[in-house]
């Protein structure tokens, strides 16, 4: 991740701190699927490691399919250098299960990181929805990381995937 850079009176700016300033984004390389699990598991691509005593916003953006029978729930896993507790989401409505989706009730909340956090779905394993859930996280002396979770609602044999499509972008802020 960049480096935040610290500006003084005076100083010369140049390409690389003006590059350290840019936010970093996190990309899923492939789409991942998960079967006959309600297990949450860290997701293998989007997780970021903090510095310590900084404050900074994340933002995920998850594509995802599921069949109603399996379903697709979120959590965030933060180490202990993590100190605020807090991220809100917004995407289908956990009941929402409509084949097109033009006609999908939403949700909208803020819940605690560790919270299981479950979406609705088009019932089709293979069209997608969007889910996106944002934060404004600190950390303390040690820093820390913050990892997306994510699994099925219920078990299913039908494979629920996070496409390659989604990503995460780090801004640090102070």
């Amino acid at each position: 991740m960049a480096t935040y850079p610290t500006w003084t009176a005076g100083q010369r700016i140049t390409a690389a701190l003006l590059l350290a300033a840019q936010p970093a984004t996190y990309y899923k390389a492939a789409t991942t699927s998960r079967s006959s699990t309600t297990t949450l598991a860290d997701d293998p691509d989007l997780t970021v490691t903090l510095d310590a005593s900084a404050t900074y916003t994340i933002e995920m953006v998850l594509s995802y399919a599921a069949v109603t029978a399996g379903g697709f729930k979120t959590a965030w896993n933060a180490s202990a250098g993590v100190t605020s507790v807090n991220r809100s989401v917004q995407g289908p409505g956990s009941a929402a299960a409509d084949a097109s989706a033009d006609n999908i009730s939403m949700r909208s909340g803020v819940h605690n990181y560790t919270t299981a956090i479950s979406y609705g779905t088009r019932n089709n394993g293979g069209n997608q929805l969007v889910a996106v859930e944002r934060a404004l996280v600190a950390t303390d002396t040690t820093g820390g990381t913050v990892t997306l979770q994510w699994a099925q609602t219920a078990s299913s044999a039908t494979a629920t995937l996070l496409s390659g499509s989604s990503y995460m972008t780090v801004t640090r802020i102070a």
